[in-house]
């Protein structure tokens, strides 16, 4: 399958964490697809929009998930969503506490 559109409830991952965790589109969002609210580069605040991983691997033991984001990369730059570009798929983003990426596992559609 090719490159998609990430909607609420996507699964996501991260190279440093534990498990999967969801991304939760700002509630405030009016445009949807699939009846789900779609997602754009700036769903990034923690625990709003990106829910902790159970854990991050950076030390030994691992220590509690605490995430610090920008924005994501990647986004569609044509396809604005509350004037950001749409999320997508192949997107990524990097976590600045743990040095994770965190990539798309299921676009929530």
């Amino acid at each position: 399958m090719g490159t998609t559109y990430v909607v609420d409830g996507a699964i996501i991952s991260c190279t440093m964490g534990v498990g999967q965790s969801t991304l939760k589109v700002s509630s405030s969002r009016s445009i949807e697809l699939c009846g789900s609210k779609e997602a754009n580069i700036g769903d990034t605040e923690p625990v709003g929009n990106i829910q902790p991983f159970s854990a991050c691997t950076i030390s030994s033991p691992p220590i509690p998930c605490v995430p610090e984001f920008d924005k994501w990369s990647g986004g569609k730059d044509d396809v604005l969503i509350e004037n950001l570009p749409a999320l997508l798929s192949d997107s990524t983003l990097i976590c600045n506490a743990g040095a994770g990426i965190i990539t798309i596992d299921d676009d929530g559609q």
